[in-house]
């Protein structure tokens, strides 16, 4: 009868990297909340000092960054990539739902609401948060990678 530790090296390694995956590993709670509080940071500097139209683009660009710190935030373990597609999905959801009139009617009782929902739909918008995302995905693999250089580990 053979046991773990009779497994091969490699046999071990597999199992333990599907166990662990290299992002969950990486992440931590407090350094993400620190991303994101500084995206924010920027972003709300951007939005009200810088003028359009650099400041709209560069602020939908730190939209979709910081709502994927939020969203890896809640949930560390989860893959670059699928991070990725639901972060398009809810920027692109909230910019079609600024083409109907509930954005509208939300802002009308909340204002402030304005910085998550925006105000009013722009197509450009969604090229914008496609490359926020982007941009997000790769600062994350490529953090994942350089940690994983500094820890001595071979890529997958």
């Amino acid at each position: 009868m053979t046991g773990p530790s009779d497994a091969s090296p490699a046999a071990r390694r597999v199992v333990t990297r599907r166990a662990a995956p290299r992002a969950a590993r990486r992440r931590s709670r407090p350094h993400v909340l620190a991303v994101l509080a500084a995206v924010v940071a920027l972003g709300l500097v951007v939005t009200t000092q810088v003028p359009d139209p650099v400041g709209d683009v560069v602020g939908d660009l730190l939209y979709a960054v910081a709502v994927y710190a939020a969203l890896v935030l809640v949930a560390p373990r989860v893959r670059p990539w699928a991070a990725g597609a639901v972060v398009l999905t809810w920027c692109w959801l909230v910019e079609a739902l600024q083409a109907t009139p509930v954005v509208g009617a939300v802002l009308d009782v909340v204002p402030a609401a304005a910085w998550v929902l925006g105000s009013t739909f722009s197509a450009r918008d969604l090229l914008l948060y496609l490359l926020g995302v982007l941009l997000a995905v790769g600062l994350d693999v490529l953090a994942d990678a350089r940690a994983g250089v500094a820890r001595g580990s071979r890529p997958l």
